[in-house]
């Protein structure tokens, strides 16, 4: 474990900007949260972060009321996938024409307060779907949220649909636990710090696990010695 450690440091220091350099910025997201009690202590980490909260969840509305006002709040919104499996309740699906996509957006965005934004939980299928992606974008832009494309798919439309109507959006760089071991997630964190390093800024998105947990609890309070400030999704959108 303390060789595990101590490669993250050195992955990061690596990747730190030189002195004088300009501040780099990183968002964090965490998904597929409000299904467990456990998912609260997300809540307690130094932020601020984005924490993306599943609709009809248990613990949803609890987490979000926790998250204020240090964190923000997104919906993981579930949307159609390829294949047969299911992106849970609430899913926004293909089959929907444009009345029933909304209702579902909103009755998905009724059990998660303080949103500011969403993103696709699954989704690739409905990403690639044009219209329901512009049907999907215009209605985040009469509510005033965000559009974060997770990007679980390479044919994704979702951010041309937004940039079609003008709607805040952004994307994922880099998922963070793709390999949920402390030796995967230190790779993870120094490939989103070397990116952040190299445009500016990143936007990285983690799961509930136990090892993502201890990785921002160790990380995060160290980034402002690396010259990097910890923001929000909403400050990075286009």
């Amino acid at each position: 474990m303390r060789l595990l450690v101590s490669l993250a440091g050195l992955l990061v220091t690596l990747f730190t900007l030189p002195a004088g350099a300009d501040t780099v910025r990183i968002a964090v997201v965490i998904d597929d949260l409000g299904n467990a009690s456990q998912h609260q202590r997300f809540a307690n980490l130094p932020g601020p972060l984005t924490l993306a909260l599943l609709p009809h969840t248990p613990y949803a509305a609890t987490i979000a009321a926790a998250a204020q006002p240090r964190h923000e709040i997104i919906v993981h919104m579930p949307m159609q996938p390829l294949g047969s499996a299911d992106a849970g309740l609430g899913m926004l699906s293909s089959d929907h024409n444009q009345p029933e996509l909304l209702a579902t957006l909103d009755a998905a965005l009724a059990t998660v307060p303080f949103a500011r934004g969403i993103n696709n939980h699954m989704g690739s299928a409905l990403t690639a779907d044009s219209t329901a992606m512009y049907w999907l974008m215009a209605g985040l832009a009469e509510r005033g949220l965000y559009f974060l494309d997770s990007r679980t798919h390479a044919d994704t439309v979702a951010e041309a649909a937004a940039d079609q109507l003008g709607l805040p959006v952004a994307r994922r760089h880099v998922f963070l636990d793709n390999e949920a071991t402390a030796e995967g997630l230190a790779l993870a964190w120094a490939a989103v710090v070397k990116q952040a390093q190299q445009q500016g800024y990143a936007i990285a998105i983690g799961h509930p696990h136990d090892a993502t947990y201890e990785l921002l609890k160790r990380e995060l309070p160290r980034l402002s010695e690396q010259q990097i400030e910890l923001v929000k999704v909403s400050a990075l959108i286009r």
